[in-house]
């Protein structure tokens, strides 16, 4: 049984079985930079972050950082428990397993990587429907009490359970969020950059992504020892990882001169989701958003408050559970990470609304 004993996002001392990723010799250690941003708005966000338990707060604007600060107990060297944004990651890796080979394309049926689905109906979902949310499987959820859900978040034969799921409908026809379809996704790029003889998750994960983007070390939490790892959480990483994630959707997959990942991908994965305008794949986009909540699908019964439109009609932003954000305005250069720890009344809007009004 894996276990989760720490106490979520900052003290993640509980989680166990982890799995190194390597990251960057010299991980980026960019300064902050004063300008950019006005001081008022920098203030007034990091107080709407304090207020709602905020352990990290970083804002990257005109090509510097322009804030980084943290709750007392934490540093920059900290590492978090950011749940939901590992799937964001693994949307920015499907590009690289693309471009070395490893997947021929997002359109494929997932039958042909995961062989336990090769002759299965299941097999015939395209990797896309996964990667958007679409994938028609049935919907476990630990708000009722469902014990496949409780495997599927703690047990340590995730991906099994996850592959035992059965459909509940064609792919491709309802947008429902699920860390099921995910996991089958992971499962999917893992088997195939295995085969491609590019080694495992975390191996690929650190050689093909993180160490060319200049993160620094992090850790993978696995279902066992010889397993694999959650790809819908269980990433952790500093703040300023994230940081270099975001700046590489900002970049067209490019950071500090170098392309880590091709920039049509990255335009891929940010375009509007045709069952949900808020959505791409794997992240989630700027789009009208109904009476101050953005759902999550039929399954899920929370949404996310969202008080106001954003300002930044190209924002596009990784979503981990309870508050956890990257925040990405490619055309202002604009990277925002917020870490806390999880406030279901986290509201969406307000951190790049402050930030893109005091821009300077």
């Amino acid at each position: 049984m894996t276990t989760m004993n720490g106490r979520g996002v900052d003290e993640i001392h509980g989680y166990a079985p982890l799995r190194p990723v390597a990251g960057a010799a010299a991980p980026d250690a960019s300064p902050v930079v004063p300008g950019g941003v006005s001081q008022g708005s920098l203030d007034a966000a990091q107080a709407f972050s304090d207020a709602h338990d905020g352990l990290a707060l970083l804002v990257w604007s005109g090509g510097a950082l322009r804030h980084e600060a943290y709750a007392p107990h934490v540093t920059a060297e900290s590492l978090f428990e950011t749940f939901s944004m590992h799937k964001s990651a693994l949307g920015l890796l499907y590009g690289a397993a693309i471009r070395d080979g490893a997947i021929a394309s997002i359109d494929d049926p997932v039958g042909l990587y995961i062989s336990e689905w090769r002759d299965d109906p299941r097999g015939a979902i395209p990797l896309r429907h996964l990667l958007g949310m679409s994938s028609g499987l049935t919907v476990h959820s630990l708000d009722k009490g469902d014990p496949v859900a409780l495997a599927l978040m703690l047990g340590d034969r995730i991906s099994e359970t996850a592959l035992s799921v059965q459909a509940q409908r064609p792919s491709g026809e309802v947008f429902d969020y699920y860390n099921v379809a995910a996991q089958v996704a992971g499962l999917a790029l893992s088997r195939a950059v295995a085969a491609k003889g590019l080694g495992d998750a975390a191996t690929y994960l650190s050689k093909a992504l993180w160490s060319p983007m200049g993160g620094s070390d992090a850790r993978l939490w696995v279902e066992r020892e010889d397993g694999e790892p959650r790809f819908f959480a269980g990433l952790q990483a500093r703040a300023r990882d994230w940081l270099q994630l975001g700046r590489l959707v900002a970049g067209a997959g490019a950071i500090d001169g170098r392309q880590v990942l091709p920039a049509d991908w990255i335009a891929t994965i940010t375009a509007e989701n045709p069952l949900n305008p808020a959505y791409g794949l794997l992240v989630w986009r700027a789009a009208p958003i109904e009476n101050g909540k953005r759902t999550y699908g039929p399954s899920t019964a929370y949404a996310a408050p969202h008080g106001a439109p954003f300002l930044a009609d190209d924002l596009v932003y990784f979503d981990g559970f309870g508050g956890q954000r990257v925040y990405v305005s490619p055309s202002r250069d604009l990277v925002i990470v917020r870490i806390g720890r999880p406030r279901l009344d986290f509201d969406d809007a307000v951190l790049p609304n402050l930030i893109v009004e005091g821009l300077e």
